[in-house]
């Protein structure tokens, strides 16, 4: 290894990023069988470099008590980190970040929480992306709450956790926010939406989840990703949400 590189960039990168962004209802599909199998095949069938993955369950009785982050990390043959929310029966329940590429670090930071509702949080990996510059992202993955107020206090703490400069930013998650709600616009002020049935990048039929277009990837405006496609995978048995993703060059 040549002296002050990163042993991780010893291989030729790859120039695209496929990220995909899954909320994943704890593997419990809409016939109400939990098969984290089915939940792996959807993900592996497109093949992506990095994953945002909200509901995850750890060690809880609904789920009997297996890691759910360690058996998608296996079935994916990706590297894994799980950010905890909340205790859930008798085990953890949160967020996940698969990679393909190493994942130098990660944290957890919760959200602004209105009242005795639901912990929510973000959940940032720095990945070391294999190339010979030895190039570094971050991927964000959110979960955000289900009223409006708190939603807008959540997109303000995430704006302010990834300000300007530094190390790029992907910013994935379900937003329970429709593309026209407040929360949105707020982010779209300084970042851009990479899953945007409207840019022209969007390769599949417009389809969202039951509850509308409430999944997004977004990324900071000034950081230089380019949006080659964009769509949603239109799965309807896996979870009560759909897939989406997004092909960016870095």
């Amino acid at each position: 290894m040549l002296s002050g590189r990163p042993a991780w960039a010893e291989d030729e990168s790859p120039t695209v990023l496929r990220i995909l962004c899954y909320n994943i209802r704890h593997g419990r599909g809409m016939d109400e069988v939990v098969n984290l199998t089915r939940t792996a095949n959807v993900i592996k069938a497109w093949n992506p470099d990095l994953v945002a993955v909200q509901e995850v369950d750890r060690g809880t009785q609904r789920t009997d008590k297996v890691d759910q982050p360690k058996i998608l990390a296996e079935k994916l043959g990706m590297h894994c980190v799980f950010g905890k929310a909340i205790d859930h029966q008798g085990g953890d329940y949160g967020l996940v970040i698969l990679s393909r590429f190493p994942i130098l670090e990660d944290r957890m930071v919760f959200l602004p929480q209105e009242g005795q509702r639901e912990q929510r949080g973000l959940q940032i990996a720095t990945i070391g992306i294999p190339d010979a510059k030895g190039k570094v992202i971050r991927l964000a993955n959110t979960h955000l709450g289900l009223t409006q107020t708190e939603r807008e206090a959540q997109i303000d703490k995430i704006i302010s956790l990834l300000p300007e400069g530094g190390t790029p930013v992907i910013l994935a998650g379900d937003f329970n926010a429709r593309p026209d709600s407040t929360v949105v616009a707020r982010l779209l002020s300084t970042w851009k939406e990479a899953t945007d049935p409207a840019s022209g990048k969007y390769i599949t039929p417009e389809v969202s989840s039951l509850f509308g277009r409430i999944d997004y990837i977004f990324f900071r405006a000034k950081d230089p990703f380019t949006i080659l496609e964009s769509g949603t995978i239109d799965d309807t048995i896996t979870s009560d949400h759909k897939p989406v993703f997004a092909v960016l060059t870095f």
